[in-house]
């Protein structure tokens, strides 16, 4: 949920709780920015109720400056876990909230799976063998939004990976055109940016790779898009 305090409201404090109807240990977090969250990062986190706690929990907001947003994510300890709930927002001045669309909200969604493995050529940073990583070539009919998540869910010990979309053409990896950023071994993966593809006659390369080249762990990629598109996986 995105919390707004007007830029005329002076530095305000306040209380939101939690309460499920089912018996869930839940949690608050919330943070700077009033978008979608995707990485769980303590220097943009404004406040939280502590560990989960059953069915209830609270957490406290202080100097909440006038002309800003904030983010307000509610979950569960455990995935899957279904209950209605309430959430009550209390501040010292006006404000407004509203819903924050979940990733992906409104475009379809591809569920590919792949491995790295150790001495297959297929792992490694930006290096000489980053075209032997992973890779599923999309093809588009028309220009569309889309965006890409890669995740790690079953590695024992989570690697540094990225995911990064390019101009396919001729075979030869084009311009970049969505990355994850630097390689990092976030609990909920990484994921670009929405971005627009769809260049009249080219295609396009979507790359998972890790930092190092030891790895070995599967990942899942889910792959959004505005409008329909054809992916492909291709094997070295």
């Amino acid at each position: 949920f995105q919390i707004t305090i007007p830029p005329n409201a002076p530095l305000t404090s306040g209380i939101i709780t939690l309460e499920t109807a089912h018996k869930h240990p839940v949690n608050i977090r919330v943070f700077r920015g009033g978008f979608l969250v995707t990485r769980v990062l303590e220097i943009n986190t404004v406040a939280t109720s502590g560990k989960y706690r059953s069915q209830f929990c609270t957490c406290e907001l202080e100097a909440l400056e006038p002309g800003s947003s904030y983010t307000v994510v509610v979950s569960t300890f455990e995935p899957f876990m279904f209950s209605r709930f309430k959430l009550r927002i209390g501040l010292g001045s006006l404000f407004t909230v509203a819903p924050i669309a979940r990733e992906g909200a409104g475009m379809r969604m591809r569920e590919l799976h792949g491995k790295w493995m150790p001495g297959s050529e297929c792992v490694g940073g930006p290096d000489q063998s980053y075209h032997k990583c992973p890779r599923f070539l999309v093809r588009t009919e028309c220009e569309t939004r889309v965006l890409a998540r890669l995740q790690t869910p079953h590695a024992k010990s989570l690697p540094l990976v990225n995911v990064s979309v390019y101009e396919f053409d001729d075979a030869v990896l084009g311009t970049l055109c969505a990355s994850s950023g630097s390689y990092t071994n976030s609990p909920q993966g990484v994921a670009t940016r929405q971005s627009t593809i769809g260049r009249t006659g080219c295609e396009f390369l979507v790359v998972a790779s890790a930092w190092d080249h030891d790895v070995d762990a599967s990942f899942v990629l889910y792959f959004y898009s505005e409008h329909t598109v054809e992916v492909t996986p291709l094997f070295y």
